[in-house]
């Protein structure tokens, strides 16, 4: 009787990305994504209705899109996926069935990584145009016409915020025992403060916040008015500062997966109670 042939490496990984978007895609989550696209569309069309007459769409959209979706929405929902889809498995010993099978951790672990971050663009994308549809549909804050290429610069820059969102997950889901208690203080801590607070350059490169914001300001070329609204701690914007935040956001995303696989390789666990 012949012997099913092993995966391998790569096998591995996409078939542990697609069991993963399998367990993932009936997640009650999506719920609350579909529930929360329609409280944005409406968010944004109030605020539109009520828009102050110096302010046009674009500006609006941008704000509306980064500051409520960007920094809150999408980073909390990409993480708390990232952290059902690889510490669920530890909480409910599903992962004891796992780590007998002859398979490599890491390739694993990289496969809850790929699904996430395809799910979490998925996310990106669609709160990205629910917040446009809301203000699009004032015409009359649109004087050069309806911008709809701004929806891609947000759901392409989103997609990458995505992957490093659900690397970061996978490092908290592998490292502690509380992972979602880690994250909060990520967004709310790390992120949020060091990112929008008058400090160092060097500093703000360690977070997502920094280099993704920097690379939508690169996408959206902004007036001074608007550059300041999204970046309120930088006194002048000038296209010097943008630097390179794919590359800063790529080295962020690598070292998180580094330290994941070492972690999630290398630890013995047992069931922990939900968070």
């Amino acid at each position: 009787m012949n012997q099913p042939r092993p995966l391998g490496l790569l096998g591995t990984v996409l078939e542990s990305a697609r069991q993963t978007t399998l367990r993932l895609r009936g997640h009650r989550v999506w719920w609350w994504v579909g529930v929360g696209a329609l409280i944005l569309a409406a968010a944004s069309w109030l605020l539109a209705s009520r828009a102050h007459e110096r302010v046009d769409g674009r500006s609006l959209f941008c704000v509306v899109a980064w500051w409520l979706h960007g920094t809150v929405v999408l980073p909390w929902l990409v993480l708390y996926l990232g952290v059902q889809s690889l510490h669920g498995g530890i909480e409910d010993r599903t992962f004891q069935y796992l780590f007998l099978r002859p398979v490599a951790r890491p390739a694993l672990l990289l496969g809850n990584w790929l699904a996430v971050s395809a799910l979490g663009a998925v996310i990106g994308a669609i709160g990205s145009l629910a917040a446009f549809v809301g203000i699009a549909a004032h015409p009359g804050l649109w004087p050069d016409g309806v911008q709809w290429e701004l929806v891609g610069v947000f759901a392409r820059s989103y997609a990458v915020a995505a992957i490093a969102y659900a690397a970061a997950a996978m490092l908290f889901s592998s490292w502690f025992r509380r992972p979602l208690v880690w994250a909060a203080f990520f967004v709310v801590g790390l992120q949020q403060l060091t990112a929008n607070l008058p400090i160092s350059a060097g500093l703000r490169q360690l977070t997502i916040t920094d280099p993704l914001r920097r690379l939508i300001l690169d996408g959206v070329e902004p007036d001074p008015r608007l550059a300041k609204s999204l970046w309120p701690a930088e006194s002048e914007f000038r296209t010097e500062l943008i630097g390179s935040p794919l590359t800063e956001l790529a080295w962020f995303t690598g070292v998180c997966l580094l330290l994941a696989a070492i972690a999630y390789q290398r630890s013995e666990y047992d069931a922990r109670s939900r968070d």
